[in-house]
């Protein structure tokens, strides 16, 4: 039986990697890279294009039965120096992906967003919340959200997902990101800065979840939109205290008055339809030691 041929931009990120090495056995799969990695992945077929080039989709398979557009540009805090490169990264390469799917075949089309584009909220919110439109949203989200609305237009053509990812986190991530850079400032004595409530409360997800949320989305029809977050509600502090447990530190904290806002995603629907993220924190946050 022929394989299925899935393409995965993005696939030198963190997801991307364990994407690629999920799926390498099962289908052909074709990764888009900047830069081709020194150990590449028996069976992966990799084009190298710089996202925020003018870059040609020329190169891709004739056909295409999945797309995965994981990729996001690196340069998402580096406003307005680099607002041109996040939108050739976010959004420019989102509608050249699309128009490249409806010709190529496409089955699915699969999106990464992110749970930042929503209103500001104490509780936790579900794919019908209110999105943040007016101005306070930020040039990153807002690329994100310029994508997901564009690719809601191809709906008629193949099936669409949106997956909001809220705080993803795994072995191999950026050491800038939250949940790597909490576990840095707790091994090396560096004082936690928090709000007087114990900061923003959060769901976490790991990245191995949202490969099992990829990979169901093959068996389902239909578009939908996904909240993607982990199974455990906690502050910044509880997540620093249970890291501090299981290095044996001792933790340093400085709080301020301010009181933070939350951002918890319900993600009912995902474990309805979908997938139940499992993964929890306390299971697993040796491997980013």
């Amino acid at each position: 039986m022929t394989k299925k041929r899935i393409l995965i931009t993005g696939a030198n990120g963190l997801l991307g990697r364990y994407a690629l090495a999920h799926f390498k056995d099962d289908y052909e799969v074709h990764a888009i890279v900047r830069n081709k990695p020194e150990e590449t992945i028996k069976g992966v077929v990799y084009h190298t294009h710089d996202l925020k080039d003018n870059w040609s989709t020329e190169s891709l398979p004739k056909k295409i039965d999945v797309i995965y557009h994981l990729a996001q540009s690196e340069l998402f805090r580096e406003f307005p120096n680099h607002a041109l490169d996040v939108f050739n990264v976010n959004v420019t390469s989102t509608v050249k992906l699309l128009d490249y799917a409806k010709n190529a075949g496409a089955q699915k089309f699969i999106f990464t967003s992110t749970g930042g584009i929503y209103d500001r909220s104490l509780d936790a919110v579900s794919e019908n919340s209110p999105i943040n439109t007016f101005g306070t949203l930020g040039n990153y989200f807002a690329t994100k959200l310029c994508s997901e609305i564009l690719t809601h237009n191809y709906t008629n053509y193949f099936d669409v997902t949106l997956l909001r990812l809220f705080f993803m986190y795994g072995k191999g991530q950026k050491r800038s990101m939250l949940i790597p850079r909490l576990v840095d400032n707790v091994r090396l004595g560096n004082p936690i800065k928090l709000t007087r409530n114990g900061g923003i409360q959060i769901n976490p997800v790991h990245v191995s979840d949202v490969v099992k949320v990829l990979e169901k989305l093959l068996e389902t029809s239909g578009s939908f939109t996904f909240n993607v977050a982990g199974p455990q509600t906690l502050t910044l502090k509880e997540i620093t205290e249970i890291i501090g447990e299981k290095m044996g530190k001792e933790i340093i904290y400085e709080y301020s008055d301010s009181l933070a806002d939350n951002c918890i995603a319900n993600i009912e629907m995902l474990n309805t339809s979908l997938y139940n993220p499992v993964i929890r924190i306390s299971d697993i946050i040796e491997e980013l030691f």
